[in-house]
């Protein structure tokens, strides 16, 4: 309870955080409630930008694996612990951490509140 305080309420350490308890909400309900047409495109915008970050991840992941091959456990560029260096900071550095962190608040479908008729009517095309 006290983690879904901080990313939707403004309890959090402002260091840590890169979006607001308000794009926090946004995007929860973007991740919730895909297939209204208005919420096509930003969702697929919040997809791609998970797979950057994960695909970022996978390069430092065989990067890490490649250093390791390479110097072992020497000293690495820059007089840093090498392998081990690059490990911390794959833990560290994710671009869209907050963004990934909603999908543990992603519920049942089935069980989701059926939104009000005006709001359903302007998240969907009318002609």
């Amino acid at each position: 309870m006290d983690f879904f305080k901080q990313v939707f309420y403004d309890t959090a350490d402002k260091t840590t955080r890169q979006l607001s308890p308000t794009a926090c909400r946004n995007v929860l309900f973007i991740m919730l409630y895909p297939g209204y047409p208005m919420l096509e495109l930003p969702f697929q915008l919040l997809e791609t930008l998970l797979e950057i970050d994960n695909q970022l991840g996978s390069w430092r992941y065989r990067h890490i694996n490649m250093v390791q091959r390479m110097i072992c456990t020497r000293i690495g560029i820059g007089g840093s612990t090498g392998a081990g260096y690059l490990q911390g900071a794959m833990d560290r550095h994710y671009i869209f951490k907050e963004i990934s962190q909603l999908n543990s608040f992603l519920i049942d479908r089935r069980k989701l509140p059926i939104l009000p008729k005006a709001l359903s009517e302007k998240l969907s095309y009318s002609f």
